[in-house]
């Protein structure tokens, strides 16, 4: 991938005429695919994909076009041929582009080599995965999806800028399912999980699923049925993230907070605070995203966003930098945090049911959306396993529920208490390519989270 990239940013380099600047951003892939079914291989794939999306300027008009290169079997020339071919039509819809105010792309050279990869093919062996699944599973009717392979960033400019970024990287998704699922007639049953990590580790994943089993021991116990009210409830990482990944949408945004439509407005203003023990940044440190965005400026490695509970920094991208002449820090156009991290607490893994007490555990959300953007109010349900806890120990499964709680007041004076460990979640999208980012936080336990039915 690093060998077509460099072709790539030598045709940008030789195929811009002058009074042009020319860029490209490269997407990269080769991923092995793997669907399973009652704990069985069902379905299985290998995918190389190489996008670049090439952009002409001249001086404020832009056009931009998606090329997809050629495979690496092929012969070199070929790319360079399809880059300049690409440079030449897009001169003539410059043409008949508007002018772009805001228009801004980084025409500094710019370099950076950020890749951790394996040396041998241990990275991810399907028939030794598939082995440890059937066997961690035993009779479990588990269904899964696992993505594995390298996947790669890049930036070049034809002023010689060379960001790179690649990364080795093994996404297991499961949900073990109870029996008479399939059968309807009733709340569907089943513990939802996941794992992650540079490599497979046929240990840790054996002992994710066996935890997956145990809970799904709980749930086959009959349904409990809460009436609504405020009740304490322990989120797994996983639950956490859900929730704090609303914030993501307009939270931490410039562009947002200038038009009136952050959720966060009113902890920027001073209005409100959230708990000290809350404190949250975008980090590079965590690998998940590559240091540099689509517009070739490279990024901070590190900003905060919370520190102990107040607005802290937000995050600007060149085109709301230049629209409301703030001071940018690279960020995307989307201005979302890439690579989120939590600061964690005391409260530890072995001790979290017990700090419960008597309430939820709740391990992931489903469903979430604002019911009141203003006040940071979410709605959302819980789904798959969400247990009444009573005295520390789990008691039964709960029949899905609706809350509907201002993050503000769960964030705030609600937050009791933050787990010691928190939880790498790359992001699992495959939808239009394997995604990167993701989310590092830890457990959480709220004072009192509130359903509304």
């Amino acid at each position: 991938m690093r060998a077509r990239f460099e072709e790539l940013a030598q045709a940008i380099e030789t195929g811009c005429a002058p009074g042009e600047f020319a860029c490209a951003t490269l997407e990269a892939e080769r991923s092995e695919f793997v669907r399973i079914n009652g704990a069985r291989l069902r379905q299985a794939g290998r995918v190389e994909r190489a996008v670049a999306r090439i952009r002409l300027v001249q001086g404020d008009r832009q056009a931009i076009h998606q090329l997809t290169l050629p495979g690496l079997e092929q012969g070199r020339g070929e790319l360079g041929r399809a880059v300049h071919d690409t440079l030449a039509a897009l001169r003539h819809v410059l043409v008949d582009s508007a002018p772009d105010p805001l228009l801004d792309v980084n025409r500094d050279p710019a370099h950076s080599d950020d890749r951790q990869t394996h040396d041998d093919e241990s990275v991810f062996d399907r028939a030794a995965f598939m082995k440890t699944v059937a066997d961690a599973a035993g009779p479990a009717d588990l269904v899964g999806f696992c993505a594995a392979g390298p996947l790669a960033r890049g930036f070049c400019s034809a002023t010689g800028s060379r960001q790179w970024y690649q990364r080795e990287r093994v996404s297991f998704d499961w949900s073990i399912h109870l029996p008479g699922d399939a059968a309807g007639g009733g709340d569907r049953k089943a513990v939802k999980a996941s794992w992650s990590g540079p490599a497979f580790n046929a240990a840790e994943v054996s002992l994710a699923i066996a935890d997956s089993r145990r809970d799904a021991q709980v749930m086959a116990r009959p349904v409990m049925r809460l009436a609504p009210g405020d009740y304490r409830a322990l989120l797994s990482p996983r639950a956490f993230a859900d929730l704090l990944e609303m914030l993501s949408w307009g939270g931490f945004s410039a562009r947002a907070h200038h038009a009136g439509q952050s959720p966060l407005a009113w902890l920027r203003s001073g209005k409100s605070t959230l708990s000290p023990m809350l404190s949250m940044a975008e980090d590079l440190d965590a690998g998940l995203a590559p240091g540099f965005q689509a517009d070739g400026y490279p990024r901070p490695q590190r900003t905060a966003l919370i520190d102990a509970g107040r607005f802290a920094d937000w995050l600007v991208s060149p085109r709301t930098a230049r629209e409301y002449r703030l001071t940018g820090n690279a960020a995307s156009d989307a201005e979302m945090p890439e690579t989120l991290r939590v600061q964690t607490g005391s409260m530890k893994a072995a001790d979290a049911l017990a700090a419960l007490g008597t309430g939820l555990s709740i391990s992931n959300f489903w469903y979430l959306n604002f019911s009141d953007r203003p006040s940071a109010r979410v709605t959302g349900m819980t789904r798959f396993a969400c247990l009444w806890v009573e005295d520390g120990e789990p008691v039964a499964p709960v029949e899905a529920m609706r809350f509907d709680d201002s993050l503000y007041r769960l964030l705030g004076d609600q937050l009791a208490a933050l787990g010691d460990t928190a939880v790498l979640m790359p992001a699992g999208d495959t939808y239009d390519g394997r995604a990167t980012g993701g989310i590092e936080v830890p457990a959480a336990l709220l004072g009192g989270l509130r359903f509304a039915l």
